[in-house]
């Protein structure tokens, strides 16, 4: 009770360490999106505020001042007056300060100017805490945690845009935090039963492993104490065996039988005492059963469908021969390993594809896998059943030797090769269940 006590509190640890980890960061997360969107309504600010400059510049050379002013904002709302200057040199400043976004934009070859507002574009954007058009380069009054600046790049319009904003610390959705609270619970629950189903497994075959040594260390001493219980009645049975045959000398056959009788009954003994004996030092062994090959390659495919690389294959089959006799937990192995190793060899390829089909062949079954990859190498022919070899970068080496292991222990068979039509071909033969 005590280790499970510790279990469950280890557990529950984990699941809070987990949690705040995951939430610590959906939660700086959020606030990463927060300045983001700010990111993006600057960026959109200042593509708004350019295309409105750009049109200043543009329209400006070709006003003469006698322009209807309703008509021309009409087309470019910004303008809020249209005057004509009177001999202002050509070097003079082409833009002068009015007040907050708005200036006096001025035309010396044509003795105009124009009055600019820009503030309906800045407007108040609900990202920012601040947003000020300058023409000189000055920082905002405000401290803000996040600062955005640029300028503009037309010439006449020496502006810059800045803008502030500090994060909204508590504007973050719970429910994201809430379902992580939840999942991660499951997940450290089931991760947490099955290690302890793990470790009562392990306890369970180290107790069963103590018990057997136990018993063949003390087989010794069974071996004596089994040896003297037949003794007794060996002896028994010789003595009866003498009597009868001196009954029989001497034409007694009733005694004689009697005796016969008695001795049957001491071998009989006697076997009962090896049986038990036998009993003590016998071990169950795992029993082949049938298996459906349709039913384990469905499994397989849905525990691969989320792999990397498998949403581009194509997985068909063609099972003529679905009955094989085999122990479910290692087919399911078997499959799994080809089909992995297929996904893998295709990871690049868009159009790739895997192919299955099985046939009666005797009295056994014979199972092809195909796919569309390049298939083996002369080198891998050879060597791809020898431990830790791999031509795949980051492979072990052991699939495939693990895969015959379990064929040979199924009393199946493996040959490797490449299809015609290019790409892996492994055939697998079974024994054929009714």
């Amino acid at each position: 009770m005590t280790t499970k006590r510790a279990f469950v509190l280890r557990s529950i640890l984990t699941w809070l360490a987990v949690t705040l980890l995951c939430s610590a960061i959906l939660y700086a997360e959020q606030i990463r999106r927060q300045y983001w969107q700010c990111d993006r309504a600057f960026n959109q600010l200042f593509s708004t505020l350019s295309t409105a400059l750009t049109q200043n510049e543009s329209v400006i050379p070709i006003l003469n001042g006698d322009e209807d002013l309703a008509l021309l904002r009409q087309k470019f709302p910004q303008i809020q007056a249209l005057e004509k200057t009177l001999n202002r040199p050509l070097d003079s400043a082409r833009v002068e300060h009015f007040s907050d976004a708005t200036y006096w934009l001025y035309n010396p070859y044509r003795q105009i100017r124009v009055k600019i507002s820009l503030k309906p574009l800045l407007g108040s954007p609900a990202h920012f805490s601040q947003v000020e058009l300058q023409n000189h380069d000055t920082p905002l009054p405000g401290l803000y945690r996040w600062g955005w600046k640029r300028q503009f790049p037309q010439h006449f319009q020496p502006f810059t845009l800045q803008a502030g904003a500090d994060p909204d610390w508590a504007n973050v959705s719970l429910l994201p935090h809430w379902l992580l609270a939840a999942g991660s619970a499951m997940v450290v629950a089931m991760g947490s039963l099955l290690l302890w189903f793990r470790r009562q497994q392990r306890k369970d075959r180290q107790r069963a492993n103590y018990y057997q040594h136990a018993r063949l260390n003390t087989l010794g001493e069974m071996a004596a104490g089994v040896v003297h219980e037949i003794n007794q009645p060996l002896m028994a049975t010789q003595m009866w065996l003498e009597g009868g045959l001196r009954q029989l000398k001497n034409g007694h056959s009733e005694p004689a039988q009697q005796a016969i009788r008695s001795a049957l009954t001491q071998t009989q003994r006697i076997s009962n005492l090896l049986t038990r004996f036998r009993a003590h030092l016998s071990q169950e062994e795992v029993a082949m059963t049938h298996v459906n090959l349709a039913h384990s390659w469905q499994r397989v495919g849905d525990l691969l469908e989320h792999e990397p690389g498998s949403k581009q294959i194509r997985i068909t089959h063609a099972l003529t021969a679905v009955q094989i006799l085999a122990d479910p937990l290692w087919l399911e192995q078997v499959l799994h390993n080809l089909l992995s190793n297929a996904i893998q060899a295709q990871q690049h390829n868009e159009k790739g594809w895997v192919h299955i089909t099985s046939e009666t062949d005797g009295e056994k079954v014979k199972v092809t896998l195909t796919d569309g990859g390049p298939g083996f190498s002369p080198q891998a022919l050879q060597h791809a059943l020898m431990p830790l070899f791999s031509e795949r970068e980051g492979g072990l080496g052991l699939g495939l030797t693990l895969t015959e292991s379990l064929m040979t222990r199924m009393n199946g068979t493996l040959r490797l090769a490449n299809s015609p039509q290019g790409g892996a071909e492994i055939n697998l033969w079974f024994s054929k269940g009714e």
